[in-house]
């Protein structure tokens, strides 16, 4: 693959490099921005499909830099720190306008400070989370972010204060996704019967996550099938690789009686179309709060990670609705708490507590209307700004 970016032609050349697939999704609307305002900019680093699609060029597939936790990063090292050694000679080689990063702080943060000393403005999109663990990553963002996009409102003032140029830009998702949701339509689209009893499961994105999560989640569905037998279990799995683990689970388990419905993507429609959800903590967790469904948060880690990263907690919650809330709104079961047991129980409360699921639908809505600030639109004003800046157009 060489150490080349492939840029040619006269227009802005961005250089762009995205983790997982949260940071494809952001990247990909991004460059559909950017490209409104200039057509012929082009776009080269590390990018998912969708990226790809929108019409970024990518030297190494995507999925080389989703690897989450201590152990598992040791792991890869050598193979991460190979890949940013690549990045940096070509970036460097062909002195782009601009280098945008998106997520993956742990790999992007080191990257964006070497193209920075060189004289690149360096854009970071989305925030690590320094509220709640490790906060004195905040000087390694300063030396090597000229400008940060976040995607949290309270964001913001942390950046203020720490005088490092920030945009609130909002989530993209939640102008990807409507405020009002119709259950009913997208069950029919499914297949789904409207009087049904739906869980959505969703194990996480990375092969890692669904090898931790597929066991606990598939005893879950288990114990609800004994109190619902007409239970339909909708799980969009984004890869081939992760369906296979979780459909080997499955048999492994002798769970093959239940009414699954493995999806391809999708997750959104799953979501909505579900009574309630269960999740592997991330993004997913945003995309079910921005769905309206009553959600079940669980995680599960290496326990040498978990002591690690334990340690450093700012904040007593780690999904997303909680953190946006300042208060549990949703359940959250980590480590030796995510049995199926305690899964089960949670996820049983919203199914038959149907005033428990509305009120918190309707905090949901507040928080997703509090999110909805065309952020692919605002997240490329303040690129433009920058490009403008240099004198590139």
């Amino acid at each position: 693959m060489g150490d080349q970016l492939f840029f040619n032609g006269k227009g802005p050349r961005i250089a762009i490099v995205a983790g997982e697939a949260s940071g494809d999704l952001l990247g990909s609307a991004l460059i559909q921005s950017l490209l409104l305002r200039f057509p012929d900019a082009q776009f080269a680093g590390v990018a998912g499909h969708k990226m790809i699609a929108a019409g970024a060029h990518s030297i190494e597939p995507m999925e080389t830099l989703a690897v989450g936790g201590i152990v598992e990063v040791v792991k890869h090292l050598p193979k991460l720190l190979k890949l940013r050694k690549r990045l940096v000679k070509a970036i460097l080689n062909e002195k782009p306008d601009l280098l945008i990063t998106i997520d993956a702080p742990d790999f992007n943060i080191g990257l964006a400070k070497r193209i920075k000393i060189a004289g690149i403005t360096t854009v970071h999109y989305v925030s690590p989370s320094i509220w709640a663990w490790r906060p004195e990553r905040i000087k390694q963002i300063r030396k090597a972010v000229s400008h940060i996009l976040l995607i949290l409102p309270f964001e913001e003032q942390i950046y203020k204060k720490q005088k490092i140029a920030a945009t609130y830009v909002g989530h993209p998702l939640a102008d990807l996704m409507p405020v009002s949701v119709n259950q009913f339509q997208v069950r029919e689209i499914l297949n789904v019967d409207s009087n049904d009893v739906v869980v959505a499961m969703l194990p996480g994105s990375r092969q890692r996550e669904v090898m931790a999560m597929a066991d606990i989640f598939i005893k879950t569905a288990i114990i609800l099938s004994e109190l619902h037998p007409k239970i339909v279990l909708l799980v969009p799995l984004i890869t081939r690789e992760t369906r296979t683990i979780f459909e080997n689970e499955i048999w492994r388990l002798n769970a093959q009686g239940l009414n699954w419905r493995l999806m391809f993507g999708h997750a959104h429609e799953a979501m909505t179309a579900s009574d309630a959800i269960l999740l592997a903590s991330g993004t997913a967790a945003l995309e079910a709060m921005l769905a309206k469904r009553p959600v079940v948060v669980a995680y599960k880690i290496s326990p040498f990670t978990y002591r690690m990263v334990k340690r450093k907690f700012l904040l007593p919650y780690v999904s997303l609705p909680n953190i946006i809330s300042g208060k549990f709104i949703v359940p959250e079961f980590l480590q030796e708490e995510a049995t199926p047991e305690n899964l089960s129980l949670a996820l049983n409360n919203y199914l038959i507590d149907k005033v428990l699921s509305a009120n918190l639908s309707d905090i949901f809505e507040h928080h997703h209307l509090s999110l909805q600030c065309n952020g692919a639109e605002r997240a490329a004003d303040a690129v433009a700004k920058l490009l403008t800046k240099a004198n590139v157009c």
